[in-house]
Order: structure tokens, then sequence, then C-alpha cells
């Protein structure tokens, strides 16, 4: 019974697209009340670049069966999901849910992160960022953290329960990202709710990717030791799909985080390949702000970045964002801010890669004040309230749509 319910399910997911006009409404939930913002100029330049994009966003809005997967990369602005959760949500209400996308226990590693899902363990974690260790070469890879543990009954699970709206998410494929050695315990991946134990289908020397038959809204990694080489488990992040056509938009970010810190991390590029981006979005610049950085050092770290990810993704779409504007060290103006702007914006044109210009369009040099007297900063002054994340989040999901309406105009 339970199979043929979520077989159901599954066809109607896959068939609820054929019944939407192509054209994507931009309703007033998306729109965004606040003055200094110029909002005719919140377009995605270079937006043809995105072509490939759009085709698979009408095939699943016309006939469905598409799985568009997006990557969102940056800083402590997506680290806590609330810009990326906006764009996350209208687009799968536009074009179907594919999953969460990807998950980590964040608060075990003693940071922040986001509250769309909750996280136990019967053990204490020993947890690193690849912010915070600044050697050339850094052992990270797709979250940009690391979790390790040695004890051999370690469990932890994921629970997909929002904690302030109370809504859970069901889904039915975990991939479990590591760089595993011969010292690392192996894994049973199980909801306890369900009674089901999780089938390994694929596993590579960077990820496992496991399925239960029916869908979950929760899972469980518990440790489990064959051989006497096996002393510890090391977790580099958690991906949860459904079996459905539809967008999974991937948010990674770490406190604290700049171009570089990625770049180090050794086994970041190889597994994101893992998640087969149609887009990548790379959201820096606040943190090479905070101090005064050479546009050419920026610069060659963009293109590091930016080249490790298509070498092993050659597929993906790149989109760059520019920062809004901030203080500098939450005391005052910031001046490299416009530097920072200016080299992101250059390398993106100059590559003919896509860019969403935010910090132009939303007042540029000084605008921090409009964004504070509105209530939409923080008091540090740096980071942004949950209504000012929520304000770009809206932004970013209306460029992308008014690129994806224009590609369906022009349509024959």
């Amino acid at each position: 019974m339970f199979a043929i319910l979520a077989l159901l399910m599954m066809c109607i997911g896959q068939c609820q697209s054929q019944f939407n006009t192509p054209q994507v409404d931009i309703t007033d939930a998306d729109t965004v009340g606040y003055d200094f913002f110029r909002q005719d100029e919140n377009q995605i330049e270079n937006v043809g670049y995105l072509e490939p994009l759009f085709q698979k966003m009408y095939l699943q809005r016309t006939r469905g069966g598409q799985k568009i997967s997006i990557v969102h990369i940056g800083d402590s602005h997506i680290l806590g999901n609330f810009i990326t959760r906006e764009v996350r949500t209208r687009l799968q209400n536009a074009f179907g849910e594919a999953g969460r996308g990807m998950v980590f226990p964040y608060k075990l590693a003693g940071t922040n992160g986001p509250k769309d899902f909750l996280v136990e363990s019967n053990t204490k974690w020993y947890g690193a960022s690849c912010q915070r260790i600044l050697t050339p070469e850094t052992p990270f890879g797709i979250s940009g953290f690391s979790l390790e543990t040695t004890r051999m009954d370690a469990e932890l699970t994921f629970r997909l329960r929002d904690t302030a709206t109370a809504e859970t998410h069901q889904f039915t494929k975990v991939t479990v990202f590591q760089h595993k050695t011969a010292s690392q315990y192996d894994l049973e991946v199980r909801d306890d709710i369900t009674a089901q134990k999780a089938e390994l289908f694929l596993e590579s020397p960077f990820a496992q990717t496991y399925y239960f038959d029916r869908p979950v809204t929760q899972v469980t990694l518990k440790a489990r030791k064959l051989t006497s080489q096996q002393k510890r488990l090391a977790l580099d992040g958690i991906a949860l799909e459904n079996e459905l056509a539809g967008v999974v938009y991937h948010s990674i970010g770490v406190n604290g985080a700049k171009y570089q810190d990625f770049v180090r991390a050794k086994y970041f590029a190889r597994q994101v390949a893992e998640l087969q981006p149609d887009l990548i979005i790379l959201s820096f610049g606040t943190n090479e702000a905070q101090g005064k950085t050479d546009p050419n050092y920026i610069t060659r770290t963009i293109a590091d970045l930016t080249g490790q990810l298509l070498e092993q993704c050659p597929n993906a779409l790149v989109m760059f964002t520019t920062p809004p504007d901030s203080y500098l060290r939450g005391k005052g103006f910031n001046p490299n801010l416009a530097d920072v702007s200016s080299a992101i914006r250059k390398y993106a044109r100059d590559k003919g890669y896509a860019l969403w210009d935010l910090y132009d369009f939303s007042g540029g040099e000084n605008s921090a004040q409009e964004w504070k007297s509105r209530g939409l900063m923080t008091s540090d002054s740096v980071h942004y309230t949950k209504s000012g994340y929520a304000a770009q989040g809206k932004l970013l999901y209306q460029s992308l749509i008014k690129g994806y309406n224009g590609f369906v105009a022009s349509k024959p």
C-alpha cells in the first residue's frame, strides 16, 4: 500500500507541471517595498548566458520530468539560510520540490546554522571550518565544515522539521559526503519511525548515496566498526532529496569565509560535482572588504575557485553576486566594498558569466545607512536582520524569474 501511494505521489509530482502556464507570475508576496532599492535595475547581467538553465526550467514547468540543481555558495550571509530559503521556497513552488538539499550539523561543530531542520546526537563531536585553518591546503569538503568522533556507537539524526513553523518535508535519497579512508567507520542509514534501513546505491571515494523504499522525514546515521583499522567517523556534509522532478536548491556557507577559503579546501569542488549542479551561485565579498585587499589578488582567488568548480562541474553555469553595503568592522563607512564589488563585477563581465549586482542597485557606497535606518541590518552593522535577508532573497528570486520570463517570451 505504501509503495502504491509513493508511486502515485511521484507521478503527480512528475505530471503537475504540465498544468502550469510557461511564465511565472511575480506576486506581491515576492516584492520588496523599500524605496532605496532601484528595483527596475534588479536584472541579471548577461542573462542570455543562463539560457540552458531557463530551458530546463521551461521544460519542467510545461512538461515535468526535469531535476534542476542549484548550488549557492558563500559566507555567513548564506550560512544562515535566510536568503536562500526565500529563493528555494519560491522556486520550488513554481517548478516543483526535489528536496531540501545540503544540510550539516552546524551546532555540533560549534556554529550557527539554518532553522529548518533539527539535529540530535548521542555523543560529542569535534568540528572545524575551512575558514579557521589557514594552511595552503585544508582537508575540508562540500560544506566547508568537518565533523569527527571516535565513538564506535556514534549516532547522528537529522529531522526535516522547521523550528519556526513545525512544517516537515519528506525525502527518500540521502547522500553522505566523506573523503573516506580505511580508518573511518562504515555507516548504517535508517529511519526509526518507519522502521526502514536505507540501501546503499552508489559509492565513491567522496560520497555514498542511500535510498529509502518509502518517504521519510528523518534519518539516523550510525557508526559501524567492521575492521580493526576503523577508529573514527568523519563527515563533510549530507544532502537530502526526493525522487521527484523540480528544484533542489543547495546552500553552502561558512562564517567569515572568502573565495580563497574554499579554494584551499581540498575536496570541496570534487564533492560539489556529486550534486550535478545546473547553476552555481557565488556570493562573497563582505569578508574580503573587511580589510584593504589588492583587487588583483581578489581576481586571482575568484578565478581559482571558479576554475576548480568548472573543472569538476564542466556543465554548470556560474553566476556571481556582489555584496550589499555594510560597515567596516561595524564602525562606519567601508571604503573597500566598492573596490571588491568592482573586482567581482569586472571578472564576471570579462569572462561572460552571469552577474547579480546587488551592491549597485541597492545604492552602492553609503547605502548601509539605508539598510540600517529601516531595521534591515543588525547591531553589528555587517550582518542583516531576518527582514533584510528576506528582502535580498526576494530580490534574487525576482531577478531569476525576470530572466526566465524573458526567455519564455522570446520563444517562437
